[in-house]
């Protein structure tokens, strides 16, 4: 271990070498102070300690500091106390410490609490010698060892963490799978809470929820098939054409580990979903770590700060990229964020700060030789909302393994999705559901655990339900605390299609035992969308995606007419709308297969951009509905079209197609004369009959 010693931080001294094409960044000033730690490098500067399947509890040597104001930074602990240390968290109230440790290098990673002030410091976490591994046969050596760390305080006191306690081996790698455990602040009452197929770690709690956020491994080996017999498959030659998911995802689940949504991101692009590290500031802003290799495994590559304004939207840049890396963000009290960064791109993380938006970036400190990471503000914060535990713990000590625990009828939950069809708000990035259609089944996958299997698991199909004439899913008796994914096909077995590619969940979510699963729109897994109070109002949808599109003329260099039901209404008018070629007599047409009971319709107008030469306004049009080829209504509409949407009441009028027809507008649309809708929307219901 380095010598017991105090450092003196002087302005340019602690200062990173910077990019040649940089200026270095200036001081940082009005901190509290600061907990993190200092470590090692990894062996051929393969990764950074802490950070993914191989990082995450490598053994590099460090220690946990303190930097005080003034720029003192000193040792928290005694010489000798862990040979490594990661992940400090401070209690709410400022007074405790929560960190991971490794006594030795051949030893387990255990969590540790010690005082702000170095003192009191004992094990959180222990050696288990209750757990029967017997069952696993020649697979139970693996898993006699188990590490823990990530360690986060709940408001209600107690520490969260991860762990591979759980005997799993993920998917990709053969590392061991991680999930996430609370334990009281005296080590008493340890209890699991997920049941991650491949991967939970990074956990901190949304300080205006209460809830957990943390980041799940979200990859599945097993792809939608129509060549096998069983519906999917493992080898691509076999496999519905998709894309390859296989990285970090921030989710936000109860402190009992129920109720899993997507906690932010841009869904309408799958990379820009990833959020490593996931931090959500007071304003809903989801901060995390963007990686080139977005499983974080093999290690190694650029790692990029990014945010999401209010959760989801496209990805902000704070800072990385251009061989810069950055990690480990924090919230300080005056709403900058402290994070770790190699501003030279040489492998040799600091500490520095920025706003969520990447100005002021300034440098903290960079001690010679060693890694800064992982930096936490040591001062006491506004308790976030306590949200207490109400499920009795998790049934399973071992991963599921055998067909029969799939059907027991004991450890269940209840899944209900209440329309499988539907879509998200206008302009809220969540791609499009599966257009709706009649003799639609819903397909039930669970995996069974093979520990001594490179890959881990078995896929086995549960069930195969129908879903109804109005996409709603009700199904009880499902197994809880087991891996599952769905698969939504045709009434000829084909795997339905959404603009994000087969309809089938590509991760893993486990139904919370002893509770319920309520969504909308499978076609995420993981359901972001707001769910309606009940099964009644959970059957309006907007049903223009699922429309064929037709347009009189279309403007050359625009989107089309395709644009006028994307569910994009905000943007540059050519991407995001239907511009027409000219100004006079032009229609926009959409058509369904089989009709639908209209209740509203929405019409968006093109918003004005001057510099664009964009300022249409459209202050009359005219609304045909027809069904089965008659026309069965005609409206004008006598009021300008808002770009925030314009409303037109139907009363569940039943219809297979509609027209509109602007009739009166004034201004110019990207330079001409021409008239256009940026989207159409189609508030409606299945006929149940």
């Amino acid at each position: 271990m380095k010598p017991h010693r105090t450092i003196v931080l002087v302005a340019g001294l602690a200062a990173l070498a910077a990019a040649p094409a940089s200026r270095p960044a200036p001081v940082a000033t009005g901190l509290p102070p600061l907990v993190f730690v200092s470590r090692q490098p990894l062996p051929g500067g393969l990764g950074v300690p802490g950070i993914g399947p191989t990082g995450r509890t490598a053994a590099a040597g460090g220690r946990l500091m303190v930097l005080r104001s003034g720029g003192i930074a000193k040792p928290l602990l005694a010489d000798g106390a862990c040979y490594d240390v990661s992940d400090p968290a401070v209690s709410w109230d400022g007074r405790r410490i929560a960190f991971a440790g490794l006594a030795a290098p051949e030893s387990s990673w255990r969590i540790y609490t010690v005082n702000a002030d170095g003192r009191g410091l004992a094990p959180l976490t222990r050696d288990d010698g209750a757990r029967d591994l017997s069952s696993l046969g020649a697979a139970a050596a693996r898993f006699a060892r188990f590490d823990d760390f990530d360690p986060c305080w709940l408001p209600d006191g107690r520490v969260c963490f991860a762990s591979t306690r759980f005997p799993q081996i993920a998917e990709v790698g053969g590392v061991p799978s991680s999930n996430l455990y609370v334990v009281n602040a005296d080590g008493t009452r340890l209890r699991r809470i997920s049941s991650e197929r491949n991967g939970a770690e990074e956990p901190t709690v949304d300080l205006e929820t209460g809830r957990i956020v943390f980041a799940r491994w979200w990859t599945n080996r097993f792809f939608a098939s129509e060549r096998d017999p069983s519906g999917i498959t493992t080898d691509r030659a076999l496999a519905v054409p998709s894309d390859t998911v296989d990285l970090w995802q921030a989710i936000t689940i109860t402190p009992d580990g129920d109720l899993p949504k997507l906690a932010g991101g841009n869904p309408r692009v799958r990379l820009e979903t990833m959020a490593y590290q996931p931090l959500v500031l007071r304003d809903g802003t989801l901060i995390g770590v963007r990686a080139e290799e977005p499983s974080l495994f093999p290690a190694g590559g650029g790692l990029t700060l990014v945010a999401f304004p209010r959760r989801f939207a496209p990805a902000r840049v704070i800072a990385g990229g251009e061989g810069r890396s950055a990690c480990a963000p924090a919230a300080l009290p005056d709403g900058r964020i402290v994070f770790s960064y190699d501003a030279a791109g040489s492998g040799d993380f600091g500490l520095f700060v920025a706003e969520p938006d990447g100005r002021g970036l300034a440098r903290v400190l960079d001690l010679p030789g060693t890694l800064e990471l992982d930096a936490a503000p040591l001062a006491a914060r506004r308790l976030p909302p306590v949200l207490r535990p109400i499920y009795a713990d998790l049934p399973h000590a071992l991963p599921v393994s055998r067909n029969a625990e799939l059907h027991d009828l004991v450890d269940t939950f209840r899944f209900d999705c209440l329309n499988v069809f539907a879509n998200a708000p206008v302009d809220f990035p969540v791609p499009d559901a599966v257009p709706f259609q009649s003799g639609v089944r819903i397909r039930f996958y669970a995996v069974l655990a093979r520990p001594d299997s490179p890959a881990g698991d078995t896929a086995v199909l549960v069930r195969e339900s129908t879903v109804d004439r109005t996409g709603q899913v009700h199904e009880h008796d499902l197994p809880a605390d087991a891996p599952m994914f769905e698969q939504l096909v045709d009434a000829h077995g084909h795997v339905l299609r959404s603009t994000m590619g087969p309809a089938q969940v590509p991760g893993f979510n486990s139904g919370r035992f002893g509770g319920g699963t309520k969504c909308v729109g499978c076609h995420l897994g993981h359901s972001v969308i707001p769910v309606a109070e009940s099964a009644h109002l959970g059957k309006v949808f907007n049903a223009a995606t699922s429309a064929s599109v037709a347009a009189s003329s279309v403007a050359p260099g625009t989107a089309g007419a395709r644009a006028a039901v994307d569910r994009r209404a905000r943007g540059p008018a050519g991407e995001v709308g239907w511009i027409a070629g000219s100004l006079e007599d032009q229609q926009i047409a959409l058509s369904w297969r089989s009709p639908i009971d209209l209740e509203t319709l929405v019409l968006y107008a093109i918003g004005p951009l001057s510099a664009a030469g964009t300022d249409l306004r459209i202050r009359e049009c005219e609304l045909a509905f027809y069904c089965q080829g008659r026309e069965i209504r005609r409206q004008v509409i006598r009021r300008e079209l808002s770009p925030s949407g314009t409303r037109i009441e139907c009363q569940g009028i039943r219809v297979d197609s509609l027209e509109v027809r602007p009739t009166r507008s004034v201004g110019r649309i990207l330079g001409r004369a021409a008239v256009g809708l940026a989207e159409i929307e189609t508030l409606a219901r299945l006929p149940e009959n």
